[in-house]
């Protein structure tokens, strides 16, 4: 099936972290937690230490963890986690979270060589590719359409393919980013004056990209 032209992408943050990723970018795990700019952790600490280790088969290589990752859609199964509070280092719910939106022409054109995965990258049997003509076949774009993704007897894989990855080494730019969704209309506000003294692009609340 065709990837969708713009194939969007998508990332989940904290909304204090707003200020500075406006400044310096979106950067990797690795930097982000030794730079000081985590404020907020959602991550779960057992995955993203998985990722520290988990090695990246094609260039530039590194491991998963080198990269920031985006979601081919919203309401992934890790944001359904921190949902139903099944993130031990994260008690603050859904609600703050915001989406930052691009979409993997943009990074090309901006001169990003996006990696991307057919399933959750931290896992063995993920694939790999540089290759953007692989993207019609290695994402599942009939999953990335449906609202939920529970595993079922005849695919017990669909949670881990909804979670397929768009990784970029190193750091997105803020220019990246064409949108940012929010859950309500305060957190709007919110971002709104976080990023009063910078350029950003639109804010959208919308409710349907959270569970």
């Amino acid at each position: 099936m065709p990837r969708p032209i713009p194939t969007l992408l998508y990332h989940f943050t904290h909304i204090d972290h707003l200020p500075a990723i406006a400044r310096h970018g979106l950067v990797a795990d690795v930097t982000a937690a030794g730079d000081g700019l985590l404020r907020q952790e959602v991550g779960n600490h057992e995955i993203k230490q998985r990722r520290r280790s988990r090695t990246v088969p094609v260039p530039p290589g590194g491991v998963v963890a080198d990269y920031v990752p985006f979601y081919f859609a919203p309401r992934s199964p890790m944001m359904y986690a921190i949902d139903c509070g099944n993130v031990p280092e994260y008690a603050g719910g859904i609600d703050p979270l915001v989406y930052l939106v691009t979409d993997v022409d943009r990074l090309v054109a901006l001169g990003m060589s996006p990696v991307v995965t057919d399933r959750n990258a931290v896992l063995a049997i993920a694939a790999f590719t540089t290759e953007l003509a692989r993207l019609d076949d290695l994402v599942d774009w009939q999953l990335m359409r449906q609202r939920m993704w529970n595993n079922t007897v005849d695919e017990p894989d669909r949670r881990e393919r909804r979670m397929a990855e768009c990784l970029v080494h190193g750091l997105v730019p803020w220019e990246a980013f064409t949108a940012i969704h929010v859950r309500t209309a305060n957190r709007r506000t919110q971002a709104d004056a976080l990023l009063a003294a910078r350029p950003h692009p639109p804010i959208h609340v919308t409710p349907g990209m959270y569970f």
